[in-house]
């Protein structure tokens, strides 16, 4: 597995070793190190029993990706003759099923919801840990960004006067990003806070030690699993950072239209941005939701 790993570009890794990670929780080997799992007896009817199994739960996209870890930590295997080249190739032709997976594609977040969250933080007697994950609560659904992007995203490129920042996006390019008038207070206090103990540049999201002193970058999956915390702790249903790019896309489209949201998310083409729209699906529940007299 390390092997295959040490291909990859460092921003790939964690993607894959998410991926790996999803495959070997279906594969029961929930509290196993991923490098324990064994991979080389992974072969081509278990692969299509793993794509069967995300169908419908994860977008089709994220399956391609997990279709692509484990062919990858298989083949690696195949290098270092663990595995027979004949257990390996039938893998090749699975593929990830067609079409759009709205169901994987994540979850609106109601603003109740919203609410309980940012309110568990301020309840909260972490108080350092609390303030960072608002900040992080802030970056996620005030800007839309990728959760990747928000561990990247640091002091010095930030302009709360002015309600912007600068950040490495999907495609390694720099751009200029927006915030949301409620995110931009609590941010200026987590920053203010990092200031406080000389941290004055570096990222804005960072791990935290258990006596709640800032340490070093919080990584993508981190940010995955304090957001996971923070919903636990104030008592919401799992959210995913995803789910707050889809929820900021679809308050804007409902609010400003598809074009505006295209040019806050970054997309390249409509079609896109317009995938990220649920407010069809939310009218929907709230007319079916509504009790009949």
């Amino acid at each position: 597995m390390n092997a295959f790993l040490g291909r990859l570009a460092d921003n790939s890794k964690a993607t894959v070793r998410h991926g790996l990670r999803k495959a070997a929780d279906e594969l029961g080997y929930e509290d196993v190190p991923l490098q324990l799992v064994p991979w080389d007896h992974i072969d081509e009817p278990v692969l299509r029993q793993l794509v069967e199994r995300w169908r419908g739960t994860v977008s089709n996209a994220s399956i391609r990706i997990y279709i692509y870890a484990v062919r990858g930590v298989v083949e690696s295997c195949v290098s270092h003759r663990l595995v027979h080249r004949d257990q390996y190739e039938p893998m090749r032709k699975v593929r990830a099923p067609k079409g759009t997976n709205r169901i994987g594609l994540g979850q609106y977040i109601k603003e109740k919801d919203r609410r309980r969250l940012l309110q568990s933080c301020e309840d909260d007697e972490r108080k350092t840990l609390a303030m960072r994950d608002k900040a992080m609560l802030c970056i996620l659904f005030g800007s839309g960004i990728r959760r990747a992007e928000a561990t990247r995203l640091v002091i010095q490129d930030i302009n709360l006067d002015e309600g912007t920042f600068q950040v490495v996006v999907k495609g390694d390019h720099l751009v200029e990003k927006y915030l949301t008038a409620w995110a931009i207070p609590p941010l200026r206090e987590w920053i203010a806070e990092l200031a406080s103990l000389k941290i004055k540049s570096g990222p804005v999201l960072r791990r935290m030690s258990k006596g709640g002193k800032p340490l070093s970058p919080m990584s993508p999956n981190g940010l995955w699993r304090a957001l996971g915390e923070r919903c636990m702790h104030a008592g919401v249903q799992p959210i995913k950072p995803h789910d707050a790019r889809r929820t900021l896309a679809t308050d804007l489209i409902s609010e400003h239209g598809l074009n505006i949201a295209k040019l806050a998310l970054g997309h390249r083409d409509i079609a896109t941005t317009a995938i990220y729209d649920m407010t069809d699906r939310n009218a929907m529940k709230n007319v079916f939701g509504k009790k009949t007299e």
